[in-house]
Parts: structure tokens; sequence; C-alpha cells
């Protein structure tokens, strides 16, 4: 009921959500950026529904606690990202949009993380049981869903991870700018202080000076 569903929202969004990353189509073709936008949110809104539920029948109670986790994580930026364009907020939608894209590269990392467990079973490294140790088909298939609800616990983890730094960096941009800017104002003040000539607002100060600058 959810897989077929799943698969196809899927197909749309990593076939088309890369568009609304470019620059190009965003200044010269913005309309093909707000309807592909729609069909994104869909597509995206979509694979939430039908993702969170499939994930609810893993036999493991902490994947489909993470599952659920992760669900409502990706709705709550998706409905960030929809209600901050619907106010023509483009600044907060544009990192919120920003955001969506970087948390659903969960999957993609999965096939990452699988492919690396595998190979590294497979050469013998000490991360799960070697195929040949294993003596029945039970086993075989304890081992590989071992490998795969790590891959899952480890590929959520390092999209929001990643992610957020990605955004930390702007932010540590703007805070830097911040500090100028308080530390440029402060220079000001100190040296309006001394001169005893009012050039700024009043804020901290007190005494004479401050009463000048009131007139």
């Amino acid at each position: 009921m959810w897989f077929a569903p799943h698969v196809f929202s899927a197909i749309v969004w990593w076939n088309l959500s890369w568009l609304q990353l470019m620059k190009s189509i965003r200044a010269k073709h913005l309309w093909i950026h707000r309807w592909n936008g729609r069909v994104q949110v869909t597509a995206m809104l979509g694979q939430i529904i039908t993702g969170t539920a499939l994930a609810c029948k893993s036999p493991t109670p902490g994947i489909r606690m993470l599952a659920i986790a992760y669900g409502i994580a990706m709705a709550y930026v998706l409905g960030q990202t929809v209600y901050h364009i619907m106010r023509k907020d483009i600044v907060r939608h544009k990192y919120w949009a920003t955001k969506l894209f970087g948390y659903a590269q969960a999957i993609a990392l999965q096939r990452v993380y699988l492919f690396a467990f595998f190979v590294l079973t497979m050469n013998g490294m000490s991360l799960y049981t070697p195929p040949d140790q294993l003596t029945s088909q039970a086993e075989k298939d304890d081992e590989t869903l071992l490998i795969f609800n790590d891959s899952f616990t480890m590929c959520i983890f390092s999209a929001i991870v990643l992610c957020e730094w990605y955004q930390a960096a702007d932010h540590n941009d703007l805070l830097e700018y911040r500090v100028t800017q308080h530390v440029e104002d402060n220079e000001r003040e100190a040296l309006s202080f001394l001169q005893g000539w009012p050039a700024g607002p009043t804020r901290g100060l007190s005494g004479p000076i401050a009463k000048d600058r009131t007139r």
C-alpha cells in the first residue's frame, strides 16, 4: 500500500528538486521555480507520510522511533518552508528550504553507508560477522537487518549534522559582522565620551553627556 506511492514521490523529488537550487532559474524563469516548488512540496509530503508508515513496520523498536522522529522533523521543516514563502519572506524561506534539501539527503547517504558496511564486512573488517562465519539463513538475515538498521541510523544523523554545519558557516559570518559592528559602535561611543560631544544614542551613558544629548 505504502511502497508504490513512496517510490513515485521519491522519483519526483530526486529528479526535480535540484532545479530549485539553480540561481539562473530563480532569476530568469521564476515561474518554473514556483511551480516546481509546489510539486516538490507535494512530493516531499508524500515521502514523509509513506516513508514513516513503511519504517513503522520495522521489527526493531529503535528504528520505528527514529523513523517517527525523523518524519516529524521533516514535516516541521517542510511546514516552515511553506509558511515563510506564503508570507513572502524570501530570506527565511531560503533558509528552511536549504535545510529541507539537506535533511532529505539522508536516504541518499543510506546507500553510501550500506555499500561501505558491506564492503568492510566482505573484506574481513570487524564491524560485523564475516559471511563465511554465518552458518544459517536466519543468521544471515539477522546480520543483513543489523547492517540496514545501522545504515539508517547513521544516514539520518549524518544528513542533519552536515546540513547544520553547512548553515552554521553562513550564520558564523553574520555573527562576525555583528561583532565587528558592535566593536565599532563601542569605539565611537568611547571616543564621543572622551571628547564630551554627543554623537549617538544615550544607551548605556549617564551624567552630563547623556543629558546634553537629549536637548
